[in-house]
Parts: structure tokens; C-alpha cells; sequence
């Protein structure tokens, strides 16, 4: 497993930059940053095996992220038809995107696991309940929220926004502590010795 791919990977995923019509940190590329990171777990591994599946469609299914920006409004879409086109595509990839956080976690503490390291099992099991419990009831709300006035909606926005970003920044130090730590850089003979 290669931290340092995800963690690269997760940041393509996260930043969307349009350079004219095109994002130059094309999601697909992040999805396909994480399968390279995690090609080495193997296939006897089920958590792995599903991973590895998950993101290979979300790399067929981001394509279209490359050249919409998911952040659009109705007059920059167009119409309130491709608006709400938009938005259930949108809200289909953040269901998908924590879907596969949830399995990284999880492969995540099989790693820490096999290292025998209690304070980093600690704190991916402490990061991964405080991120998902976070980023769930955000994607739920998600849904309600789509219905709300304009001013309730900017409240919402600007409070769930910078509440989503911490958690993706606390997501993103554990990938990069797991990249840095020492007891992970011979972790796969103990790792593939499990599965075997």
C-alpha cells in the first residue's frame, strides 16, 4: 500500500480547478492515483478486492467531473433540467467518494493493525469514527437542504463547508503520518503473510 499515491490521489479528488473548460486536477486521475496506491494489497484481501472495484468505476463514472464544474449554478449550467441533472450526479459521487472512504479506513487499520503500533491504530480508529459520523450527516443533509430558501441555504453552506474541509484535512494528515511512519515502510511482508 502506497500512502503517499492516496494521499496524492485524495488531492486531486479534492481540488477543482477549471483552467477554461477543463480541470487541471482531473478526478480520474485521483481515483486512478488510489488504485495504483493500493494494487499491492492482495487478492485475497475482500476489503481490497472491493476497493479496488469501487474504484475503478468511479474512475468511468468522474469522467464528466473533468469538464463540468460540480460547484455550477442554474444560469452557469443553463437550465433548472441539467441544474438538477447536476445535482443528483453530484450528490451520487459524494455518496460513492464516502463509500470509499470507508473502505480505505478500513484497510487502513488492517495495515496498522499488522505493525502492532496501538497509538496509530488509536487514531485512525479515533479519525475514522469522527470522519464518518461528520461526513455522513453532512451528505444526508445534503439531500434536505436542496429544498431550503436561499438564505437558509447560505448559512447551511457556510457552516457544513468549512466543517467538510477540516474533516478532509484531518483525512489527508493520517494518510500523510502513514506515508511518514517508519513501522510502515516494511509493513507488507507482515500484511501479505495475513492474507496467505
Amino acid at each position: 500500500m502506497n500512502f503517499k499515491r492516496i494521499f496524492w490521489g485524495y488531492i486531486f479528488i479534492l481540488l477543482e480547478i477549471h483552467l477554461f473548460v477543463v480541470d487541471i486536477l482531473p478526478e480520474p486521475i485521483g481515483y486512478y492515483l488510489i488504485f495504483s496506491g493500493i494494487a499491492a494489497v492482495p487478492v485475497e484481501n475482500r476489503i481490497g478486492n472491493k476497493l479496488k472495484k469501487l474504484l475503478i468505476g468511479l474512475i468511468i463514472i468522474s469522467i464528466p467531473t473533468v469538464f463540468i464544474q460540480q460547484n455550477a449554478t442554474g444560469n452557469e449550467f443553463g437550465s433548472s433540467v441539467g441544474t438538477s441533472l447536476l445535482d443528483y450526479y453530484t450528490s451520487l459521487l459524494e455518496i460513492l467518494k464516502l463509500i470509499l472512504v470507508f473502505f480505505v479506513f478500513q484497510l487502513i487499520m488492517e495495515v496498522v493493525k499488522a505493525t502492532n503500533d496501538d497509538f496509530l491504530a488509536r487514531r485512525s480508529a479515533q479519525t475514522f469514527k469522527i470522519y464518518m459520523t461528520v461526513m455522513l450527516l453532512i451528505t444526508l443533509s445534503h439531500t434536505f437542504a436542496m429544498n431550503l430558501s436561499t438564505n437558509i441555504m447560505a448559512g447551511y453552506l457556510f457552516f457544513t463547508i468549512p466543517v467538510g474541509l477540516i474533516m478532509e484535512i484531518m483525512f489527508l494528515v493520517l494518510l500523510w503520518k502513514l506515508h511518514k511512519h517508519e513501522g510502515l515502510n516494511n509493513w507488507s511482508d507482515t500484511f501479505n503473510g495475513h492474507f496467505q
